[in-house]
Order: structure tokens, then sequence, then C-alpha cells
């Protein structure tokens, strides 16, 4: 299998034909980039690097703020200047569609419908609506559509904190009871009694079907689709990736737009203010500075009136070998890039002083953000396995479980076993922690298709499977609980022009062990259904093939895992 690099992604827009009377609104006015092209539109606001204007009911065009003259850049801020800000509390909000969630929501948690305090969380920038209609009689079971979410809701909340909230909208014809809603997070949930009051949230909602809306706090569509089953899903979840990523400020690539939006309109903002000079690309990775001992850098620009750095000096509270500081030095030099300092809209030289503090790395953020930031940009088919199966297990070796904890942890009646830096427990040595090829360990398993292998004196023969959007079943159209207390494995091989980074996402069904090039990479001992994408596990590729070994031990019903791999991109 060879890779395959991810398209580049432009920002997708749910477009749905306006009202025949929007065109006739005040705000709606005659707008044209730099390449001729006219179009009519409201501005509404900046998000990152777009200028976003609504251009229909439930319909809007974004333009990066380049491809505005500088003059038009000016006409959009004073059109946008009477907006009132994203807001520190919920409870405060004034967009268009946050302001009309307040009180209409609230928490379904473990089957309890509880209040949602407004007051306790910031405007969300960002909403994610999934919108239930009536059921399709193809497709997937609502709960399962919003299982296979949930870790890239949990996922987004924690590499974009306090942007993005997520809100559950169904009608009474959706077959989705908001009372046993998927434990795998807590989900906002919209009143059903209060709906009619939502008039810009509404517009998106179906008659039939699912569809999930990514959308701004002023109601904005960036994307939507149908989310009918997991495909569709995944497809969601990943445009939704490349939107966010586009969006972030921190995204080096929104620098060429922001300094030309904001060059023009900062000397009208502050005409009669003084402003510091910004800073609008941190210029030092810290992953790299971490990697070469680097624990603080301070440093004091100095900021001429066009925004090039005149001078730099690294003050001795930095915390570095001395051996880099000429390196690190011009490293802010080349990297910094800067909006000058304003004095009653005039662009003045000043001092910015700079500080970065390096902080221990938390592995599962940084694996999150991979994922979700770009930084994941090449998919690896991982399409055709082969699977050894059923290896059956005592009932027995399970029924030391007492229950399972609200992270997902097993908890044992002598033991506590699952959290993924754990080895699993003796308790499970002859159904988890014990391989037929121990001795010779994962790297010598080279299956063949039809041969056979004997594991605890049973001869099984490795079969192949093909992943069906990631999913391996081990099942093969066996019946539910067919298969209880068993264990699979399943071993797939693909190609790398080089040495890489490179992340499995991979849900299981239920616990998980993971080998690559003969390498232990993960152990997770849990009991929980196969989800997109509910563990990122960090790998490091070798140049030339690889081999991705995987094992699957099932406790009762279904019997799966759902993966896929993406390399680190350019």
């Amino acid at each position: 299998m060879m890779l395959r690099p991810r398209p580049a992604v432009s920002i997708a827009l749910l477009t749905v034909a306006a009202a025949a009377s929007w065109a006739a609104t005040p705000g709606n006015t005659e707008w044209k980039d730099v390449k001729g092209a006219s179009f009519r539109g409201e501005p509404v606001e900046t998000l990152g690097p777009m200028a976003m204007f609504r251009t229909g009911a439930t319909s809007s065009k974004f333009l990066p703020m380049r491809m505005l003259s500088l003059e038009d850049c000016v006409r959009f801020h004073h059109a946008i200047a009477s907006r009132p800000p994203r807001s520190g509390r919920w409870s405060d909000a004034k967009g268009e569609a946050t302001r009309e969630l307040i009180g209409r929501l609230r928490k379904a948690d473990r089957g309890q419908q509880l209040p949602f305090d407004f007051a306790a969380v910031p405007e969300p920038e960002l909403l994610i609506v999934l919108y239930g209609g009536r059921r399709d009689r193809d497709a997937e079971q609502p709960h399962f559509l919003l299982d296979n979410l949930a870790p890239f809701i949990n996922r987004v909340q924690r590499v974009y904190p306090d942007r993005v909230a997520a809100v559950v909208w169904s009608t009474r014809q959706s077959n989705l009871n908001v009372r046993s809603l998927p434990n795998a997070r807590t989900w906002l949930v919209a009143d059903p009694e209060k709906q009619s009051g939502m008039r810009r949230i509404s517009q998106f909602a179906t008659g039939v079907g699912f569809v999930m809306v990514l959308m701004t706090r002023e109601g904005i569509p960036l994307l939507g689709g149908p989310a009918n089953d997991v495909g569709e899903v995944m497809q969601f979840v990943d445009r939704a990736s490349d939107v966010l990523w586009q969006l972030n400020p921190a995204n080096p690539r929104s620098a060429r737009d922001r300094l030309h939006y904001l060059r023009a309109t900062r000397p009208v903002q502050f005409a009669e203010a003084k402003v510091e000079p910004v800073l609008l690309i941190d210029p030092l990775r810290t992953d790299a500075l971490r990697e070469r001992g680097v624990t603080r850098v301070d440093a004091k620009f100095e900021v001429a009136a066009d925004g090039s750095v005149a001078q730099i000096e690294l003050l001795p509270t930095s915390q570095l070998p001395a051996s880099l500081s000429g390196a690190l030095t011009e490293a802010l030099r080349r990297g910094g890039i800067f909006l000058p300092a304003i004095d009653h809209g005039v662009p003045v030289a000043a001092t910015y002083s700079y500080a970065l503090k390096i902080e221990p790395v938390d592995p599962k953020l940084a694996a999150d953000a991979a994922w979700v930031k770009g930084e994941a940009r090449i998919d690896v088919p991982l399409k055709q396995w082969l699977a050894l199966k059923p290896v059956r297990v005592p009932e027995q070796v399970f029924s030391m479980i007492d229950h399972i904890g609200p992270d997902g942890t097993v908890m044992l009646k002598a033991v506590t076993a699952g959290k993924s830096d754990q080895v699993s427990t003796a308790s499970q040595v002859n159904s988890f922690n014990s391989d037929w090829f121990a001795d010779a360990g994962a790297a010598s398993v080279r299956p063949v298709a039809g041969t056979r292998q004997e594991v605890d004196g049973e001869k099984l023969v490795w079969k192949r499977l093909t992943a069906d959007h990631g999913r391996v079943d081990f099942l093969e159209g066996a019946s539910y609980n067919s298969h209880d207390y068993c264990i699979g494995y399943a071993w797939t091989e693909f190609d790398s022009p080089d040495a890489a980074d490179a992340w499995l996402g991979i849900g299981s069904d239920d616990g998980v062990k993971i080998w690559l090039n003969g390498e232990l990479v993960n152990d997770k001992w849990v009991a929980r259904t196969s989800r997109l994408d509910d563990d990122v596990v960090p790998l490091r590729l070798k140049p030339g093939k690889n081999q991705l070994l995987i094992k699957i031990q099932n406790v009762r019903g279904r019997w799966c895992f759902t993966c896929r791999m993406r390399v680190r991109g350019a």
C-alpha cells in the first residue's frame, strides 16, 4: 500500500436556496474581489484569515482577506464595527445563533436531563449542530452515529478549549431518545419544547435523516452535509478539522491574510488611541525547542514603523544551552511577523516583549492536536488485512470484572487495569497479555492468506478481511454474541517512502494491543464499543515496508476495530 496525500481542502459551504426577500435587506451590498469578481453579501465578521459574508438566509461566502482591496478591508471593518464581540460568558452572548440557544439547552449526561449553566462558560466561537429528522430506513441508528461523533467532539474541545460547542437538535420523529444518549460525553440538547424560538438555528433542520452543520456564532454555515452512516460522519469530521485549522489564527498560513487586513484597518481602528505592536505568528516551534533542552525564551524586539524587526535582544532570563543563543536569535529574526505599533492612526516604531515558556509535553494532547490541527496530512490506506480468529478465551477469565469506571478504566475485584500506560494484570495473562509468538516476537508474524497457525493447540487459518470505512469486522456477518470471549489478530503491510511521524486513529471492541514493526506501541485492556478515532496513537514509520499487527479481545457482543493512519505532511 502506498501513501496518498490528502487534497487541500477549501472551506466548503452548506448552501441552501436563500429566501427571495433577503436581497432587499439593508446589509446586502455589492462587493468585488481583487480579481474583479462581483457578489452581493452582508459583512458579518472576521474569523482567522477569512472575511465572512452572509449571502442568503442559509448561505454564505468567505473571502481570504487578501482578496479584498485595502479600501474594501476598511469598508468591511466599518460594516462590522457595530457588531458586539464574542462574550466571556455564554449567558451574555450577542451572536445571532449563540444568543438563541440561551435557556434552550439541556445537558444529557448518563441518562439524566440536567440544567446547563450558560454563565459558567464563554460564548462559543463556533457551533457543531447535529440535526435529527425522521430516520431513513437505511440509515444507521442515531445513537450509533453520535457514538462515532463523540471522540471528534471531545478531541476538538481539548485542542480548541472554549471555542467549539456541540448541540444535538432532534425532532420527535428522529427516534433519538435523549435520555439514552451514548455516555462517551456530556451532550448539549436543544429542548424540543423551545425549538420554535430558534429562527437562526432551525433553518438547517432536516425533515428526514441526519445532517451536521459547522457554523459560526452568528449562524453562518461553514460546512455541512448528511450524517446517516459512519462514512458520512468520517467525511464531516475530516472536513471540519480542516476548516478549524484554516480558521485558526495560530496557523502560519493565516499570517499573510491577517497581515493584509490588519495593516489596512488598525490605523482606522486606533485613530484616537495608542496600541502596541502585534506578533501575528510565533516564530518558534515548542517541540523543536523542547528536544534541544530549551525551557524558556525571553526576548526584546525593536519593531520598525513598517513592521520589520530592527533589532533583537535575547534576555538573560532565557533558559537554554549557550550554544543555541545565536541560532535562536536568528530564528526569531527570520520568523517574526509583526504589525507595527499605532499612535493615533500612524504606524510608529516601538518595543515588543516576547516570552515563551516551554511546558512539559502532554502526549495525549499532542497526538490529538496533530490529528486535528493539520500535522497529520497524508492518508495511508489500510484497506486489506489478514485476520486470525477466533482464539477462544475461557469465560472465567473475565469474571474478575467488577465495573467500568467513568473514564473507561476497568475495575476488577482485586486489581485495577485499563489505563493506556499500564501493563495488563496477571488475571488476563491467558487472554490479553500472552501471545503465541511471545518467544519469537511480534516482528516474526508475517502471515500468508490460507496458511494455518497453531494457537493454544488449536489450528486457525489466516483469512483476508476488507476494511469498510476503516472498520474491520471479526464477526464477518456472524450473529451478534456468536463470538463472545474471543481474541482476534489482524495484520497488514504498507510502504513508506521515508522515515516519518505518523498517527493511528483507532477504536476497538474491546481491548486492543498494537505492534508496529514488532514493537508494542499500544496496550489498552478496556471494555468499550468501537468508535471512529477513539484513540490517536503516535507512530514512527521506517523507510520501506512497515507491518502493523493488531490484537482485539472481545468480551461480549460486537467484535471489531476501526482504524486509519495519517503521516505528517509538509
